[in-house]
C-alpha cells in the first residue's frame, strides 16, 4: 500500500472532498487518472465501504445476533406450523403470568396450528435489550394471516390478526437462548407502520 492523500481513512476523505463537499464520479475519474488506476482504486474504495458496514453491524456470534437467529427460527417454524421446532426454544423453565408451563404453550401452539392451516407473518422487533448478559429482553409485534403479507400497508385488506409479544430469553450456555417468559395481547395497527 502507498502512502499520501489516498491511503486509508484519507481515501474516503479525498472522496467527500473540502468541508464535507461530494464529488461528482467525473471529478473523482478525473482525479485519479488512467482507467485501470481508476477500476483498481474503486474495487478498493467497495471494499473498504463493505468492511465498514460489516464492522458497524453487531459480531455474528454476539448475543444480539443469536437471539435475533432464535426470533428468525420462531417465525420460520410458525410459517410451516412446526411445533416441534418452537418446542425447543422454550425452556423447560418456562412460566407466565397466566399460569402456564411449557406443555401448556406447546398445546397452545398445537391448537392454533389445528385452526390455521395456512400462516404467513410479519414481524418487527421494537426492543432488544439485555438485562443482564445472560437474559434478553424482547418485544416483538407479529401480523399473523392466512396470505402472504407484503408490506404492513396491507394488513388491513388482509384482516391480519396483530399482536405484541414481550419475551424474556436466557442462555443456559453460550449459543443456547430459551423463552422463559413471554406475555402477549393485541396490537394497533399503528404499531407496524
Amino acid at each position: 500500500m502507498g502512502s499520501g492523500p489516498h491511503a486509508s481513512g484519507e481515501l474516503i476523505r479525498s472522496l467527500a472532498g473540502p468541508a464535507g463537499h461530494a464529488r461528482t464520479l467525473l471529478q473523482v475519474t478525473h482525479r485519479w487518472g488512467t482507467p485501470v488506476r481508476r477500476t483498481a482504486r474503486l474495487a478498493a474504495l467497495v471494499g473498504v465501504a463493505a468492511l465498514l458496514l460489516v464492522s458497524c453491524r453487531s459480531q455474528p456470534d454476539s448475543p444480539e445476533m443469536q437471539v435475533r437467529s432464535l426470533l428468525e427460527r420462531a417465525e420460520l417454524a410458525a410459517e410451516k406450523r412446526d411445533a416441534g421446532a418452537l418446542k425447543r426454544l422454550v425452556s423447560e423453565t418456562y412460566a407466565d403470568a397466566r399460569g402456564q408451563d411449557k406443555d401448556a404453550i406447546v398445546r397452545l401452539l398445537n391448537f392454533y396450528f389445528f385452526r390455521h392451516k395456512s400462516i404467513h407473518l410479519l414481524t418487527r422487533v421494537q426492543t432488544l435489550e439485555f438485562p443482564e448478559p445472560a437474559l434478553a429482553e424482547v418485544t416483538v409485534f407479529v401480523a399473523m394471516a392466512g396470505r402472504p403479507i407484503p408490506a404492513a400497508a396491507e394488513l388491513s385488506r388482509l384482516r391480519a390478526d396483530l399482536y405484541r409479544f414481550d419475551f424474556v430469553l436466557a442462555s443456559e450456555s453460550p449459543e443456547d437462548w430459551q423463552v422463559v417468559r413471554a406475555e402477549w395481547r393485541r396490537a394497533k395497527m399503528d404499531d407496524f407502520l
